[in-house]
């Protein structure tokens, strides 16, 4: 959190990726370092156990929405 809202606040566009475990606590982050309209990429959690396909799947759910936050 803390380099993305870095990031963002040096106007370089950021995409952070968190599994759904950490919504609360990126949000108390973003929050804390003043960053309250700071959104994160959300996907299933966990992500630990899965297979590299299973991982690449994640990903390509996540593609448009990360390229969209990085090239705005």
């Amino acid at each position: 959190m803390h380099d993305g809202v870095f990031f963002e606040d040096h106007g370089i566009p950021t995409a952070t990726i968190i599994s759904s475990e950490f919504v609360r606590a990126a949000r108390a982050q973003a929050d804390a370092l003043g960053a309250t309209e700071y959104r994160t990429v959300v996907v299933p959690h966990p992500i630990q156990p899965l297979t590299r396909e299973e991982v690449q799947a994640l990903a390509d759910k996540v593609y448009d929405e990360v390229v969209r936050r990085v090239t705005t």
